[in-house]
């Protein structure tokens, strides 16, 4: 039985769930609400099957966690259904979705979504989590962005235990110096929209992260993007943000440091 848990937790669901959402991307009308909601469903999904992975997951915890996704699906149907006033509901779901990422896996835990914008010139912050110094946007074509661009482009979650200790990979945190992160690329099907980061301030803090939750969150937000119509700006649903900006690179790839 564990291994069936496993097995939908890690692969099936998050991979019906990319494809889902490389079809929603290519489609209009009522074909789009369809598939957007679909794919919703397979990443909640996923997520009930992961936390079963937990062997210290309690009823309480998942109806909390249940109760929170529920409310992001809301949002997430109406933007389906509504597509072209889509920007201040995106943005509610991208906030939800990387706080509830966020505070489920570490009260100092911090999270970010950077969507890939301008035709694919920069990142751009659309939704965070968390007191962070890190830059609202970073250009693909040098330093900290260069490095999110690879990581984005390898297609695989990429977990870093120390952000001082990286054999020359590499590194990202969202400032302060937090020492532990996770990156994961944001793909609807082969369509690239950008990097979900996740740190905290302690070396293996995230550890007991299981890939599958980061890759969940990951596909609602690849889903979300993917509901905003082919005519429209990859900058639609832009949040304005009260936070610092200065860079947040930290590992040995790169001399700036959070």
């Amino acid at each position: 039985m564990r291994r069936i848990v496993v097995f939908c937790a890690t692969i099936f669901f998050p991979g019906i769930t990319f494809v889902i959402g490389s079809i929603a991307s290519q489609v209009n009308g009522t074909a789009r609400l369809i598939y957007i909601i679909a794919g919703f469903i397979t990443a909640t999904l996923a997520a009930y099957f992961a936390l079963h992975i937990k062997r210290k997951s309690n009823s309480a915890q998942l109806v909390e966690f249940g109760e929170s996704l529920c409310a992001i699906m809301e949002h997430l149907a109406w933007l389906a259904e509504n597509p072209t006033d889509a920007a201040e509901r995106m943005g509610r779901i991208r906030d939800k979705a990387v706080t509830l990422l966020a505070t489920h896996v570490s009260p100092t835990a911090r999270c970010a979504f950077y969507a890939l914008e301008s035709n694919g010139a920069c990142f751009h912050r659309r939704g965070s989590s968390g007191n962070m110094k890190a830059s609202e946007t970073y250009l693909v074509d040098n330093g900290p962005g260069s490095d999110l661009l690879y990581m984005m482009q390898r297609k695989n979650v990429i977990s870093i235990p120390d952000t001082h200790k990286t054999n020359g990979n590499p590194s990202f945190n969202l400032g302060d110096d937090y020492r532990t992160a996770i990156v994961a690329p944001v793909y609807a099907g082969e369509d690239a929209k950008g990097v979900l980061i996740l740190d905290a301030p302690k070396v293996d803090d995230l550890a007991d992260v299981h890939e599958s939750l980061v890759r969940m969150f990951a596909n609602i937000l690849a889903v979300t993007q993917a509901a905003t119509p082919a005519h429209y700006s990859t900058s639609i649903g832009e949040q304005k943000t009260t936070h610092p900006t200065t860079s947040s690179q930290s590992g040995e790839s790169s001399p700036q440091s959070g």
